[in-house]
């Protein structure tokens, strides 16, 4: 099964859905509020819509679709081939994946209009490139469990003024490791996620995106004058972090409300 995904992210269309970039799934569930309504449904999805997956070992961040495909392990999925392609054809729904180690079902997210892996990013990376190579890149992943949120209203006011001025939205989310020393900083201060704006005029604005309230509240440079200039205050330390860029084309997804949801 390995060789024959790997086969078909090798043989994909050029320049078709599986050379596009794989977003992080993390940015677009941390735009979604959960304070606005929010839906659950079971939808059938063109395997084109789906564009992010959460950050894994299997491909590197800007990979595209195919690079990690051929990135899979597949890790005992030969013994339950034909499992696995029944699987990739049939209403998903509440279906677990065959593959070992796999103990729960497809979650499939909307923020907005950009969707997104909530939970499986094996098995869609795999079923992505197995379906376009099988029925073309217009397949469809059956009855998959969708979830539902429409963005932060702070964050689409946001991301409507970045496009309308050209200026760079960065996020960084607060993650950690298993001995508690990644992102420190943020983890004394109680903060998850930081939104910074790279404006054209080389200035930026840093904010917290309060996850209780869903504002965004600004981080304004150190009362110390000394501080500032050593930059070892707090605002300093946090543009130091490592941002990832929500890209136009992401922002633009998630502004626009998804027909597919909508039609349904």
């Amino acid at each position: 099964m390995k060789d024959e995904i790997h086969a078909a992210a090798k043989g994909a269309l050029v320049g078709g859905i599986l050379d596009d970039e794989i977003y992080d799934s993390e940015i677009i569930e941390a735009f979604g509020s959960t304070k606005q309504h929010r839906g659950e449904r079971s939808l059938d999805l063109p395997i084109s819509s789906i564009v992010a997956l959460r950050p894994s070992d299997f491909f590197r961040q800007g990979a595209t679709w195919r690079s990690a495909a051929q990135g899979l392990h597949c890790e005992g999925w030969d013994r339950c081939r034909d499992s696995i392609v029944r699987y990739f054809t049939s209403n998903l729904e509440d279906s677990l994946f065959p593959a070992p180690y796999s103990y729960q079902e497809l979650r499939i997210g909307f923020t907005g209009g950009a969707v997104y892996c909530k939970l499986g990013n094996h098995r869609t990376a795999a079923a992505k490139a197995w379906l376009a190579s099988h029925y073309g890149e217009e397949a469809i992943f059956k009855q998959a469990n969708c979830y539902y949120r429409p963005v932060k209203y702070s964050l689409k006011r946001l991301m409507e003024e970045c496009i309308d001025e050209g200026s760079t939205l960065k996020f960084f989310y607060y993650t950690t490791d298993r001995f508690g020393f990644k992102n420190k900083l943020l983890r004394k201060a109680g903060i998850q996620y930081l939104v910074l704006v790279e404006h054209a005029s080389s200035s930026c604005d840093l904010y917290i995106l309060d996850s209780d309230s869903e504002n965004l509240v600004p981080v304004s440079p150190g009362r110390n004058a000394v501080s500032r200039l050593l930059k070892i205050d707090f605002r300093s330390k946090c543009l130091r972090l490592d941002f990832k860029v929500v890209p136009v084309t992401l922002m633009k997804m998630m502004l626009d409300e998804n027909p597919i949801w909508q039609d349904s």
